[in-house]
C-alpha cells in the first residue's frame, strides 16, 4: 500500500509540471529564472513575444539588451544589492519589438521583481522573477508630479500678481475704503479668470470668451464688434491679459464709454488686439486713470512684454496691444 501511495504521489508531482508551465505561459507577466549572479537561464514565452528575444538571446546577460540603455546601469546596481537585501526590485524600460518592420522600437516601463530560492546553507541557488507592465501607472505618476509642480508654480504666480495689485493700489489710493474697494474688485476679476482657466486648463482659454467675460462682469452692452480668428491663450498669458482687459473695461465704465469694439489678428509669433471705446452722449469721467495706467503697464508691458499704443480724445479711446505668443 505504501509503495502504491508513493507511486501516485510521484505521478501527481510530475503531472504538476505541465500545469505550471501552462500557467506561466498564460499570466500577463514576463517570467524568468536566473542564477545567483543575475545571468538568466530561462525566460517565459511572454518575454520572447514582447522583446523578440528567443531563449538563446536572453540567456546569460543577453536579457540586458532589451533594457533601455539609460536604465541598464541602474538595473545592474539593483542586482548588486539584491543578494544583501534578499530581493530584487527595479523599475526600468523594456524594449517592445515592433509588430511591423516599418515601426521603430518602443520602450515601456516595467516593474521587475525577484526572490531567491535558497539552499541548505541559506545562500541563493537560483532566482525567480517577473517583469510587470506599469507603463500607464508610470505615465500617471509623471502627470501627477507635473500637475503638482504646475499648481505650485501657478500659486506662486498668483501670489506675485496679488502682491503687485496690493502695492499699486496702496500707493495710489486716498483712503482705506478706496484700498479695500480696488483690491476687492481686482481679486474678483482674478477669480473670474480662474473659472475660465479651470474649464480646460490644458487647452488654454479662448480670447473671445475672456473679452466677453470682462464686459459681462462690468454689465456692459454687447460689443458693437467682436471679431478675429479662434485663439486659445496659454494659462499664464490668459491670466495676465484677462486682468489687463479688466482694467480696460473698468476704464471704459469710469469714462462713460459704453460702445466697445474688439478685433484681433494673429501671426505665427504675435497676437494683435485692438480695443476701441466710444462715449455715450453726455458721459462724464469718474477718474482713476493713474491706477489703471499702472495696472495696464504692469500686466501688459512688464508681465507680458507687449507693445501698447494708446490714442484717445475726450470721447473715445483706441488701444492696440501687440502681444508675443509662446512658441
Amino acid at each position: 500500500m505504501r509503495r502504491e501511495a508513493d507511486r501516485r504521489e510521484t505521478d501527481d508531482t510530475r503531472g504538476d509540471e505541465p500545469d505550471f508551465r501552462r500557467m506561466v505561459d498564460t499570466i500577463p507577466h514576463l517570467v524568468w529564472q536566473s542564477d545567483p549572479l543575475g545571468d538568466w537561464i530561462w525566460a517565459s514565452r511572454q518575454w520572447a513575444a514582447f522583446t523578440g528575444q528567443g531563449p538563446d538571446r536572453s540567456r546569460g546577460g543577453g536579457w540586458l539588451d532589451a533594457v533601455h540603455p539609460d536604465d541598464r546601469d541602474r538595473t545592474r546596481e539593483a542586482w548588486q544589492r539584491a543578494d544583501r537585501r534578499g530581493y530584487l526590485s527595479v523599475e526600468h524600460r523594456l524594449r517592445r519589438q515592433p509588430s511591423d518592420a516599418s515601426q521603430e522600437d518602443a520602450y515601456l516601463w516595467f516593474s521587475t521583481r525577484a526572490t531567491p530560492l535558497r539552499g541548505r546553507d541559506g545562500r541563493p541557488t537560483t532566482w525567480f522573477g517577473t517583469s510587470t507592465d506599469i507603463h500607464d501607472l508610470h505615465q500617471m505618476r509623471e502627470a501627477q508630479a507635473q500637475l503638482v509642480y504646475e499648481l505650485q508654480r501657478r500659486g506662486r504666480n498668483h501670489l506675485a500678481v496679488i502682491r503687485g495689485i496690493v502695492r499699486r493700489v496702496a500707493a495710489t489710493a486716498t483712503s482705506v475704503e478706496d484700498v479695500v474697494s480696488h483690491i476687492d474688485d481686482r481679486l474678483a476679476a482674478l477669480a473670474r479668470i480662474q473659472v475660465e482657466v479651470s474649464r480646460e486648463p490644458l487647452a488654454g482659454v479662448a480670447l473671445e470668451v475672456l473679452i466677453r467675460d470682462q464686459l459681462s462682469a462690468h454689465v456692459m452692452p454687447e460689443p458693437s464688434e467682436l471679431a478675429g480668428p479662434p485663439v486659445r491663450l496659454p494659462v499664464e498669458v490668459a491670466e495676465k491679459l484677462g486682468l489687463a482687459l479688466h482694467e480696460l473695461a473698468l476704464g471704459a465704465v469710469l469714462d462713460g464709454h459704453d460702445r466697445i469694439a474688439a478685433t484681433w489678428s494673429t501671426t505665427a509669433t504675435h497676437l494683435t488686439l485692438t480695443w476701441r471705446e466710444r462715449a455715450r452722449p453726455g458721459a462724464c469721467r469718474i477718474g482713476g486713470e493713474t491706477l489703471r495706467g499702472e495696472m495696464l503697464e504692469r500686466m501688459l508691458t512688464y508681465d507680458l512684454r507687449a507693445a501698447v499704443t494708446v490714442a484717445e480724445t475726450d470721447r473715445e479711446r483706441d488701444v492696440v496691444i501687440v502681444l508675443p505668443l509662446p512658441a
